[in-house]
């Protein structure tokens, strides 16, 4: 009956080895790979202190810092540019605007503020966005998506004519037609809000004779 027991608690052992043997087999797999395959295998892994390639190190890394909404990952990188991707990156994990102005690389702090900013509809982080062009992108999309016509005001005049006629149409505000430059676009305007919600009262404001005839056919 002894002999059985030590028998039965030395397979259980046996067992239980193999199983601890075969639940992880990433670095076996990895480690007969060659060279790039191998840093790959690793990197899919998370295995980043096993990755010889340092571009490819560090982007493992920003990545952890992401999963982990650790900043303090980051300092692990070398390469910069690498860095203030993945300060970025925690910086939106984390929804944290002030981590985007520590920074210092423009390009990678400025699609920070812009991320940001889009993802709270904050027109405030469009400021510290200092690429001009990006900058105005990102405040004509909060004015779309809030549908707020003052922020159209920061752009350029036919940006902001079909900004606010957006929003005039979303809204259907009529009197935001007034703000459009041009007298043709603010009559087309006026009878797209007409038709769109049937109030042919509307096509009394249209000043221009063919609009507004296509107005009252509307109706009529």
């Amino acid at each position: 009956m002894k002999t059985a027991i030590i028998i039965l608690i030395t397979l259980t052992l046996l067992l239980a080895s193999c199983t601890i043997d075969t639940v992880d087999t990433t670095e076996d797999a990895c480690s007969a790979l060659e060279e790039a395959q191998k840093d790959n295998c690793y990197f899919e892994a998370n295995q980043c202190s096993k990755i010889s390639n340092d571009l490819i190190r560090d982007s493992c890394v920003a990545n952890l810092a992401e999963m982990k909404k650790d900043i303090a990952v980051c300092d692990l990188i070398k390469d910069d540019k690498v860095k203030a991707n993945c300060v970025h990156k925690v910086a939106v994990a984390t929804d944290d605007q002030e981590v985007c102005l520590g920074i210092e690389d423009q390009y990678w702090g400025d699609n920070c503020n812009f991320k940001l900013a889009i993802n709270n509809n904050e027109n405030d982080f469009c400021s510290f966005v200092m690429n001009i062009e990006q900058q105005l992108d990102c405040r004509k999309e909060i004015a779309l998506a809030t549908n707020d016509a003052l922020l159209c005001e920061y752009l350029g005049p036919v940006e902001k004519d079909g900004c606010v006629y957006q929003i005039a149409k979303a809204t259907l505000d009529i009197e935001l037609c007034n703000n459009l430059e041009q007298p043709i676009n603010r009559d087309s305007c006026r009878l797209k809000i007409a038709k769109l919600s049937e109030k042919e009262e509307y096509c009394d404001l249209i000043s221009f004779k063919e609009i507004k005839e296509n107005c009252l056919a509307h109706f009529n």
